[in-house]
């Protein structure tokens, strides 16, 4: 039974070891200086919003709200 404690114990301390660098790079960080209009960096951009027109992207935003709305949903 103590190997066992010792095995899992051992396990849990080692399993800390093998976790990935998360630090920012500069081709996956959006940066806070730009308009948030202006683009995005994935391919889920949604159909209908085009990257720097702040109109669309307002729209595009109001309905994003709406559909999560629960007042508009039951009523």
């Amino acid at each position: 039974m103590r190997k066992l404690w010792m095995l899992g114990a051992c396990m849990a301390l080692l399993g800390g070891c093998g976790e990935m660098d998360q630090s920012k790079t500069a081709g996956t960080t959006n940066r806070s200086d730009v308009a948030p209009w202006q683009g995005a960096k994935n391919a889920y951009v949604i159909q209908g919003w085009s990257p720097g027109d702040q109109g669309s992207w307002e729209t595009q935003l109001r309905t994003r709200g709406q559909l999560q709305n629960e007042y508009v949903k039951v009523n």
